[in-house]
């Protein structure tokens, strides 16, 4: 038996997490793993992140719920699904705020829109020209899937998309010495400069197709830049203008937030559901690291004391990791699961999730 969960891949409801945080000082195929017992870890733990440093502590969860230690159960992965495109489209946002604010009303509502891939190309360049990038498609289309998240949320988006390479555009400028940044100019004038070898080396995409659905927009540009293991800060929508500059110094980074690294989610919940004892039940949810693939998700039903790690084996950064476990229980009373996923550099989540439900 399996617990109700929301539609979208990356939705559901996270239970209130179980660290506290501060500053001190400052999609693969399906996969099974056994789970083994994961040493407790202390009462907190330290992290640096971009030169700060983050404490994280458990809390000590005082209720009536049933506790067991070292809980075994099934565990499978996989990193394939995708955002349907009318809820990955109402989270793209505004000028100043890119893909992490409201809805824009261009994109959700562009049924009657227009397909329009032209793009300007200037800045430090010898000669300005204007690209339509449909003409680099048939030589130079990409398509893969990868996930989007603000810097300091949840994951909110996964898409299969299609599109140019930004260096195919890049190529074509002939570029004058020095030239470090590259800023991706939307129509509402939002633009985030990056570090040029940064977009090339993540392989950005100037995108034209979501999910098999060719954009389009009311005006302007259709185009949206994407890049892998990047925060949505810098995917932009409807680029009209790639402006290729040289600067003093290149543009610092923005990196996700040390308090949303290694984010865990669960898309189960638990409203009106009761299981029997003995009942066979299925959690799910998504793990995600911009940066660093997930290397295990890890249950606890006992507030922390104890864990149940699960490899993720092959696991890749640019995807989330959607894992299942599935376990019993023979104790009727109410019960806590948290849940939290540890990365390939050594990164704990910081914010665990949790989910409370019963057994009758």
């Amino acid at each position: 038996m399996a617990f109700k969960t929301t539609r979208r891949v990356a939705g559901g409801v996270a239970g209130s997490a179980l660290l506290a945080l501060g500053a001190a000082t400052a999609a693969g195929g399906a996969a099974a793993a056994q789970p083994q017992i994961a040493d407790a870890d202390p009462s907190s733990t330290t992290h640096v992140v971009n030169d700060r440093e983050v404490l994280a502590h458990w809390i000590d969860v005082d209720d009536a719920s049933v506790r067991l230690a070292n809980v075994e159960g099934s565990f499978s992965f996989n990193q394939e699904g995708t955002t349907p495109n009318d809820e990955l489209f109402n989270v793209f946002g505004t000028a100043l705020t890119s893909m992490c604010s409201k809805p824009a009303v261009e994109l959700a509502d562009a049924e009657g829109g227009v397909a329009n891939f032209y793009v300007n190309v200037g800045g430090n360049v010898k000669k300005t020209f204007t690209v339509d990038v449909r003409d680099l498609a048939e030589d130079k289309s990409q398509e893969t899937t990868m996930a989007c998240s603000c810097a300091t949320g949840m994951p909110f988006g996964q898409a299969t998309v299609m599109g140019v390479p930004l260096s195919a555009v890049v190529e074509m400028a002939d570029l004058e010495d020095g030239v470090n940044t590259v800023t991706a100019y939307g129509a509402d004038g939002f633009g985030q400069p990056l570090p040029l070898r940064y977009a090339l080396e993540k392989n950005a995409l100037l995108v034209y197709q979501v999910n098999g659905e060719e954009l389009s927009s009311t005006a302007d540009s259709s185009l949206q830049l994407w890049m892998p293991e990047t925060v949505a800060r810098y995917f932009t929508r409807n680029v009209v203008d790639i402006e290729l500059t040289k600067e003093a110094e290149e543009p610092e980074l923005q990196t996700v937030d040390p308090c949303y690294r290694n984010k865990v989610n669960i898309m189960n919940y638990a409203d009106g559901c009761v299981f029997k004892a003995g009942d066979e039940i299925t959690f799910e949810g998504v793990a995600d690291d911009m940066g660093s693939p997930i290397t295990a998700v890890e249950f606890s039903f006992d507030n922390g004391a104890t864990w149940t790690s699960c490899a993720t084996e092959g696991a890749t950064a640019d995807k989330w990791v959607n894992w299942q476990f599935t376990t019993s229980f023979e104790e009727a009373g109410d019960y806590r699961m948290t849940v939290r996923a540890k990365t390939a550099d050594g990164e704990v989540s910081p914010l665990a999730a949790t989910l409370v439900f019963e057994v009758a």
